[in-house]
């Protein structure tokens, strides 16, 4: 489906005697048409009852848009879905119909237990034995559940335009930090290609990013809607 969960999290802040307490949630859509609508349909702690309430516009990604919640009034999500309305079309992302749970404060959740957190292209110059060489590489970030301690994370990706691929594997960040503390259940795994020359036969990397479970075999990918993804090999070029 052309919506999927990136991340989502409740947290509290104390200070000066006060408490404040929100949700962090952050959602990535195939971009279908420029109009488009993202709801996220949700459920309190202990409510019981189900409220609507529009996801705001935060960043293009190309081939997707990323929409996130408004912390400032939305707080202390427990269950949820999300909707996603555009060209006349209807689309859910409800967790493979049991809907996404949120069990605690500072707990997480990764829609598809993968998905991209940032990417970007670095260009650099290098001189030697006379001559000048144009190289680059792909860098970013990925989220993954943290579903068993033996894991491969990482991306599977293209410098020729799809003609040939490789893949490199991810170094364990840490868990995703919130404002104070950790989530709990969610990681961040660190990726960097090669550094090399670069190949000029295509404007772009297309990659796509994989969690590989070692103790089932299960293989999770995020791989942009099935279109994977493209970042211009410009330096400084990123992905959301």
């Amino acid at each position: 489906m052309p919506v999927l969960l990136r991340i989502a999290f409740n947290q509290n802040y104390a200070v000066s005697g006060m408490t404040f307490s929100w949700t962090t949630l952050s959602v990535k859509v195939k971009n279908i048409a420029l109009s488009k609508q993202v709801d996220l349909v949700y459920t309190n702690f202990g409510s019981g009852v189900w409220h609507v309430t529009p996801l705001t516009f935060a960043s293009p990604g190309g081939n997707y848009d990323v929409f996130t919640a408004d912390g400032t009034t939305l707080s202390s999500v427990e269950f949820f879905a999300l909707r996603y309305r555009v060209a006349g079309a209807e689309y859910w992302d409800n967790n493979g119909g049991g809907n996404y749970h949120i069990g605690s404060t500072f707990a997480g959740v990764v829609g598809g237990n993968v998905s991209l957190s940032n990417a970007r292209a670095v260009r650099r110059t290098e001189a030697g034995g006379g001559f000048t060489f144009d190289t680059g590489w792909l860098e970013g970030e990925i989220l993954v559940n943290n579903l068993t301690f033996n894991k491969r994370v990482g991306i599977v990706y293209s410098r020729d335009g799809g003609a040939s691929w490789n893949s490199v594997d991810g170094s364990f960040s840490g868990p995703v930090h919130a404002v104070a503390s950790n989530v709990s259940g969610v990681e961040v795994w660190k990726f960097k290609t090669p550094q090399l020359n670069i190949d000029a036969s295509a404007p772009t990397y297309r990659f796509a990013v994989f969690f590989q479970r070692l103790d089932s075999g299960l293989t999770y990918w995020d791989n942009d809607f099935g279109q994977d993804y493209l970042l211009s090999k410009a330096d400084g070029s990123t992905l959301p």
